[in-house]
């Protein structure tokens, strides 16, 4: 059975995918692995590859026979018309799988019949006329663009034969809400960049060591709030060796925020060296910060990786607290379910890799920033 729901699975299960990471060349492999290649031409990594998206999705749904596959957008529209399956009209209401050309030049009247440069996948229905776009080669990525029925730069429609006539879901399907945690290790962020890469909410790192704030916590609050992503928290790295350096170091915290809300994460890695001293000491480090979090009015939670959770966490912390946990198995920058953390109780937020890269963000070691999916 050829279902829409599928197709649009497909494509956005690499919703954030960045150019030259693993992701990206899995869609340019699979896009070569057909046998003979389409107008025998090999794609390689650096070339525009939205049509290739749309088409080693196709692929890996086993949909060529509906779907036909090029790296081309011309091309592509060339084979859909000898299919029959080409809508050439801007003000056709697009269902989800429907596959929509653009044509960047176009000037906004009447129908385009001009080339088409840019190609992605129909993931919503239409709702109050608009609809959402998933795209490869988006901003150097696979991101999410909302259009107009009848707007500008449409060039026209594939609309393959599915066989399921069950709507899919008036929103795109999101199983997952991605973000990012950053700290000045991350030395530049354009944040309207991220979020087109399909991100939706940032954690920041609030305080240093000394209790400083991190330099770049002002500036990072401002732009991702008015880029409309959601700050989703503060962590704070605990290096408290006592009770009282606990709860100064959440005061800490409570300050930088000056009545701003949002969740507040204790970090706990041992950075004091906290892990010698056994699961009680740390347990009563955690608490003291919290505690003093909670009484000022905040929702608090705790970071930490598999290890801290089974060992260092007392029984009575994990039947109440949130968890953020840190698992990255092969850390190759995606998500592999297969290292998903299992029975942590009241986890919240999966931290999936610290080799992440997204477009518009610079760091000082390969711009690699560490990424998020909520639960």
């Amino acid at each position: 059975m050829h279902s829409r729901q599928a197709m649009v699975d497909k494509i956005m299960s690499w919703l954030g995918c960045h150019e030259g990471d693993p992701t990206h060349k899995h869609i340019v492999d699979t896009y070569n692995s057909q046998k003979p290649l389409p107008s025998g031409y090999k794609l390689k990594y650096t070339d525009p590859w939205c049509a290739a998206t749309v088409s080693a999705a196709a692929i890996e749904c086993g949909y060529t026979d509906i779907i036909p596959t090029e790296c081309s957008c011309n091309r592509m529209i060339k084979l859909l018309q000898q299919k029959g399956i080409w809508v050439e009209n801007d003000a056709y209401v697009p269902k989800p799988g429907d596959i929509i050309f653009y044509d960047w030049d176009d000037n906004g009247v009447g129908d385009d019949t001009g080339g088409s440069e840019h190609v992605g996948v129909v993931v919503s229905d239409v709702k109050n006329n608009q609809f959402q776009v998933c795209e490869g080669n988006k901003s150097d990525g696979v991101g999410l663009r909302t259009m107009t029925v009848n707007g500008k730069y449409i060039r026209g429609y594939g609309v393959p034969k599915y066989d399921d006539v069950a709507p899919v879901p008036s929103t795109p399907i999101k199983k997952q809400a991605l973000g990012l945690d950053l700290s000045a290790c991350q030395t530049s962020v354009d944040f309207n960049k991220v979020k087109a890469a399909g991100y939706e909410f940032v954690i920041l790192r609030s305080t240093t060591k000394n209790g400083q704030p991190d330099i770049k916590f002002e500036e990072y609050w401002k732009g991702a709030t008015k880029a409309g992503l959601k700050i989703a928290g503060v962590y704070k790295l605990c290096y408290a060796m006592d009770v009282l350096q606990a709860k100064a170091e959440a005061a800490g915290v409570i300050k930088l925020l000056n009545g701003r809300k949002c969740d507040i994460w204790i970090d706990v890695e041992n950075a004091g060296g906290q892990q010698v001293y056994g699961k009680q000491f740390v347990s009563s480090i955690i608490t003291a910060f919290l505690t003093y979090c909670v009484e000022k009015g905040y929702d608090v939670g705790i970071y930490c990786n598999e290890d801290w959770y089974k060992n260092y966490i007392s029984d009575d912390i994990k039947k109440i607290c949130r968890f953020w946990v840190a698992r990255y198995g092969k850390n190759t920058g995606q998500i592999d379910e297969n290292y998903r953390p299992k029975g942590i109780k009241g986890m919240v937020m999966w931290q999936y890799t610290s080799h992440g890269q997204v477009d518009g963000v610079k760091a000082y070691e390969h711009n690699y920033v560490d990424l998020n999916v909520k639960c």
